[in-house]
């Protein structure tokens, strides 16, 4: 997989950038639909080793990332009027790839997201084609090193040009404003979930994600179709807990499925998938009623009592699924923001965390009677493959709620990514997650937490 996702360029080559082959790119060589513009451009050989060849590449991937994301194809040349016309290749190898990345993150600040791809030519081992891939970038403007100062370049159709000081400021804002729009969305989206769930007797984690670059798709009696097949009568969590979809249907542009017995508001899990990409999910954290002592239910004033694998697994399942479809169905790439909460907390409702492993009890110093949230940013791949990288933005995520009660960590997983078997309980969770471990080539260990 590759963060760039055009349909531009996907069309010119009949395949996504990070499934293109060496024969599709050939066969588009040659024509005169293939040829440099704002998103395209040629290289026949690699970038040199002296400083002009270092900065021309930090420029070359900078202007892209500034101006609407593209890709660079090293090992194509391109005629007069800038269309692909030889392949004369370059030679491969995982050298020259940490070489390009080495100098990208000395030459170009703040460093943007890119991909490097090697696409073998089948008749000549170890030559082809080193494709570079820039997603359009929320962080721009980004700036090359220059001597003792950076420059701001910007692709102009096939050729470079730089902002200007007055441009370098207003891109400055720009992105000061994005920043603040995403947190507008995550906030809006999460509210727009909430306001559908049940809480008279349970209480929830909330997951949300805004691609930081939105992406889009089709929604249509097809899509629905085929989100319905994947969703309804189905538990989507990551380790199943029994809590089944009842509904499926769509929302003012967007796929809804949730739990319960009434089609207007959800119980148990429910999910909001917008066309941008951005999505929120909710699964229960706390069932009031089964927790509270007998003949003390009253749900205004009976505190949440949250066990942590619960609250570990719906980040874990909220993050996956969330990213999946803006990967998967809304083509969207790059990073995401990600908010994760908990509601309802109140000062009439408070909540306490707990752990259920042995003689159980509270896990942390205190209640809170306020909501608990935490925002980061993740690479939506990481989050949407079932591996270390999911596990350990989990543990990063999750860790943000665990601290407002007082606990410094997610017992359940490490931010490198690795499983810790021994805070798993026996009875619910512990063979499930080092099945899922195992299938995910995630290293599993029985340490604990001293």
């Amino acid at each position: 997989m590759v963060a760039l996702r055009s349909r531009r360029l996907e069309g010119l080559f009949g395949a996504p950038l990070g499934e293109v082959s060496y024969a599709q790119i050939a066969a588009a060589v040659g024509t005169d639909t293939l040829s440099e513009s704002y998103d395209l451009e040629f290289k026949g050989e690699l970038y040199g080793g002296n400083d002009k060849a270092r900065r021309d590449l930090a420029g070359d991937l900078a202007a892209l990332a500034n101006t609407a994301g593209g890709a660079l194809l090293l090992g194509v040349t391109e005629d007069e009027q800038a269309r692909a016309a030889a392949l004369p290749g370059v030679e491969l190898g995982d050298r020259e790839v940490l070489r390009i990345r080495s100098i990208v993150a000395d030459l170009v600040h703040p460093l943007p997201t890119f991909d490097v791809r090697q696409i073998e030519d089948p008749s000549t081992p170890g030559h082809g084609i080193l494709l570079i891939a820039v997603p359009r970038s929320p962080g721009a403007p980004h700036g090359v090193l220059v001597n003792e100062g950076f420059r701001y370049p910007r692709r102009n159709g096939a050729s470079i040009t730089y902002l200007t000081e007055a441009e370098v400021s207003a891109g400055y804002q720009d992105r000061f404003a994005r920043r603040q729009a995403r947190h507008d969305d995550l906030i809006r989206y999460e509210r727009d979930l909430t306001s559908r769930l049940d809480t008279s007797d349970q209480t929830y984690v909330v997951v949300t994600l805004v691609p930081d670059l939105s992406g889009d798709f089709t929604l249509d009696t097809k899509t629905l179709r085929g989100f319905r097949q994947d969703t309804l009568n189905k538990d989507l969590l990551v380790i199943p807990r029994g809590a089944y979809t009842r509904y499926a249907t769509v929302g003012s542009r967007r796929l809804i499925a949730h739990g319960g017995d009434n089609p207007a508001t959800a119980r148990w899990l429910a999910c909001e998938l917008h066309q941008s990409g951005a999505d929120a999910f909710a699964a229960i954290a706390a069932n009031r009623t089964d927790l509270a002592s007998p003949g003390q239910v009253d749900e205004n004033t009976t505190a949440s009592r949250i066990e942590d694998e619960d609250l570990v697994l719906a980040v874990w399942s909220g993050l996956r699924l969330l990213a999946r479809h803006a990967r998967d169905r809304a083509a969207a790439g790059g990073t995401a923001t990600v908010r994760a909460t908990i509601v309802p907390v109140t000062t009439d409702l408070p909540a306490e965390l707990r752990q259920p492993r042995g003689f159980g009890g509270t896990l942390g110093a205190y209640q809170v009677s306020d909501p608990p949230e935490a925002t980061s940013v993740f690479d939506i791949d990481d989050l949407a493959e079932d591996g270390p990288g999911l596990i350990a933005a989990t543990s990063t995520l999750a860790a943000g709620l665990i601290q407002h009660f007082g606990y410094p960590e997610t017992l359940q997983m490490t931010t490198d990514g690795t499983i810790r078997t021994k805070y798993w309980s026996v009875q619910r969770y512990a063979a499930n997650v080092q099945k899922w471990a195992a299938q995910a080539d995630v290293t599993v260990t029985d340490d604990t937490v001293e």
